[in-house]
């Protein structure tokens, strides 16, 4: 990071836009990250409900190591890192995704737990896929828009 002095308050707001509007720019996330994201959160969803203690605990453990791996392949192809629940006014397309997750997860649970019934989990991993897609394509769209100063 390069300090600069500046002659006014204007030049320094000016410099704070370029800076935002350089990080926007950055953060376009790859075409494949969302599929990938998408499908560790179903795979996690369908194995962690209907497998037995084993299965839950290294799903569990393959999907952590997943998102650390996506985690690390986003940094390294933008220079940054923005955590989903801690992006201002782009949060708010995170909360849903997170909520649809853990109802999705918690109904394949209640069905293959009570009921015996395994399908639950199958269509409960469909909708993770499809939601994580599209709620990951809103948040980084409103990310880019928020960075920009943008409403």
């Amino acid at each position: 990071m390069e300090n600069r002095s500046f002659s006014d308050a204007s030049e320094a707001l000016a410099a704070i836009d370029d800076a935002r509007s350089n990080a926007a720019d950055r953060l376009v996330t790859p075409g494949w990250y969302h599929p990938v994201l998408g499908l560790l959160a179903a795979v996690f969803v369908v194995a962690y409900t209907t497998g037995g203690t084993v299965i839950m605990i290294s799903v569990a453990v393959a999907y952590f190591l997943g998102l650390g791996l996506l985690m690390a392949a986003y940094k390294e192809k933008t220079g940054l890192w923005v955590n989903g629940l801690k992006a201002g006014k782009a949060s708010w397309w995170t909360v849903p995704l997170v909520l649809i997750l853990i109802l999705c997860a918690g109904a394949a649970y209640y069905f293959h737990a009570e009921k015996g019934l395994d399908w639950p989990a199958w269509v409960a991993g469909i909708v993770v896929f499809v939601a994580v897609n599209v709620f990951g394509r809103r948040f980084d769209n409103a990310l880019r828009a928020q960075l920009r100063g943008k409403p």
